[in-house]
């Protein structure tokens, strides 16, 4: 997650840099350049399973969504998205079988990063939009328990429900509810982390 905050970083920095005129359309209206940064926090479970065992993973998670690209049709957004979640010190749940089961907390970091393409649709005038992505991820492990170490590429999907409301003539601002899944294979063994997150996020979009 944290290569995600290194783009959003890049990203204010340029919009700060760059005449706004040239960048946004007519005020108050979805038109030219599109870009949406929004973070919160939420639930994030990742779990794997094997014939040596089932290790499932929950917390509360950091969650950051940043999208960039443009108006291809009235209302609607095409775009690059990076995402992801960040879960701390997680609870473990571990099932043996033929041996038993425990549970307990992890020492360590948990971070999903995704990257993928996305469609984001506003229905007028109310502004509530509708936006989903989908793309590839990986999960990093910085753990004493579990080591460290970082997954191949899976398949991520996020969708977000949101509404936004103009404090300017091009910057929104609002709040969405994500929704995301992954399917992640491991490079040690033969199996996917598999799972699902929640959130709520704080957004902005400048368009």
């Amino acid at each position: 997650m944290s290569r995600v905050l290194f783009v959003v970083v890049v990203s204010l920095a340029f919009l700060a840099a760059a005449p706004s005129l040239l960048l946004a359309g007519q005020p108050r209206t979805h038109d030219r350049l599109f870009l949406r940064l929004s973070g919160g926090g939420g639930v994030a479970k990742p779990s794997i399973s094997d014939p040596t065992g089932d290790l499932d993973l929950s917390g509360g998670s950091g969650d950051l969504n940043f999208a960039l690209g443009g108006i291809v049709a009235p209302n609607l957004a095409v775009h690059a998205t990076m995402w992801g979640w960040l879960l701390s010190d997680p609870d473990a749940d571990l099932v043996i079988p033929g041996v038993g089961s425990g549970s307990g907390k992890i020492s360590g970091d948990v971070d999903m990063t995704a990257y993928g393409v996305g469609l984001t649709y506003y229905f007028m005038p109310v502004n509530i939009y509708l936006s989903g992505s989908v793309g590839a991820g990986t999960i990093e492990f910085d753990s004493s328990d579990l080591g460290n170490f970082t997954t191949d590429y899976g398949v991520v999907l996020d969708l977000s429900l949101g509404k936004e409301w103009w404090v300017g003539n091009s910057w929104g601002l609002g709040f969405n509810g994500g929704f995301n899944y992954h399917s992640i294979p491991d490079k040690q063994i033969d199996a996917n982390w598999t799972g699902t997150s929640v959130a709520l996020r704080f957004s902005a979009t400048f368009n």
